[in-house]
């Protein structure tokens, strides 16, 4: 039986990568994703989704959206790569088919209340961006996180340097937690069980051209595996990793990784702020993915984009 899900995202090529992976998943039964404004233009970013359910003639989920600025803004020219995903040339047949969703977005913060309020089945929720939307959630309506049994989270980073290159920053801070610290803080405060997919693994874990090649040759056949090559595509030259993939994996198939329990905080202001480290007083236990079997993880992505 398949898993109810919601996907909170942020719209970079990862994000749009790991939806994918969720709504193709026969083993998901992703009901709404929300785009949230981080690292990317969200307005660009629902398009784009939009677009890509086009493209793919996906159906059933709900494209929601919150268009307000995070507290600590990601780099423009991280953001900047919304208007280069939507003229991607390989939508153009989309102006042949019915668009798949019309009109003004919902809120992600209604829609996914409205799902969580309504359904009989506890929901996994994946967040591979800020928190800020799913927090506001559970801050409005608490007794909703009953109706949440995991919360899958790309974020954070125990044991190894963070990703934030601010100005008055010691770089110890993740950028997705960096973003929106006090909406991590507000989670952590929840009763949700929490799985955290942090730097530590996906710093080992990156995306390889022997990879990549492999997916080439699944594109003569199948349209997710052309438009995910094309997504990658747009960040060749750069050093990028298997993010919010693994993250979308982790909720798929678990079996995949080993977690490991750890009490953690995070610090909301400082030189540090956003930074997530482990704690003896306050805070709250999580598990965090120590290991993945990187062979099978890439299989699992293969064969799902194969799917389409």
């Amino acid at each position: 039986m398949s898993r109810p899900v919601l996907h909170d995202h942020d719209g970079h090529v990862d994000d749009l990568l790991s939806a994918m992976l969720l709504w193709l998943s026969p083993d998901v039964d992703l009901q709404a994703v929300g785009v949230t404004n981080g690292d990317c233009y969200s307005d660009l970013a629902f398009e784009a989704m939009v677009k890509i359910a086009t493209f793919l003639e996906l159906e059933g989920a709900e494209i929601s959206l919150c268009p307000e600025d995070m507290p600590n803004p990601f780099p423009e020219n991280w953001r900047r790569e919304s208007h280069i995903i939507n003229e991607l040339p390989i939508f153009g047949e989309n102006y042949l088919k019915k668009r798949y969703q019309v009109g003004r977005p919902r809120r992600t913060e209604v829609v996914f209340g409205d799902c969580l309020a309504n359904s009989r089945v506890p929901f996994t929720v994946v967040t591979t961006g800020p928190l800020t939307n799913i927090a506001k959630i559970f801050e409005e309506k608490p007794e909703l996180a009953e109706k949440v049994d995991e919360m899958i989270i790309m974020g954070g980073a125990i044991n190894v340097d963070g990703n934030v290159e601010e100005e008055g920053h010691d770089g110890s801070a993740e950028w997705n937690i960096y973003a929106d610290p006090e909406a991590f803080k507000k989670i952590l405060g929840t009763k949700i069980p929490l799985k955290l997919i942090t730097l530590d693994l996906t710093d080992r874990l990156p995306v390889t051209k022997e990879f990549l090649d492999r997916l080439d040759n699944q594109t003569p056949t199948s349209k997710a595996s052309q438009l995910a090559a094309k997504l990658w595509s747009l960040v060749k030259g750069f050093e990028y990793f298997f993010w919010d993939t693994i993250t979308a994996a982790a909720a798929i198939r678990p079996e995949l990784f080993e977690f490991k329990e750890i009490k953690i905080d995070v610090a909301v202001s400082g030189k540090s702020m956003g930074k997530t480290h482990t704690t003896l007083f306050g805070g709250r236990k999580v598990k965090m993915a120590a290991d993945l079997q990187r062979e099978k993880f890439e299989e699992l992505l293969l064969s799902i984009f194969a799917l389409k």
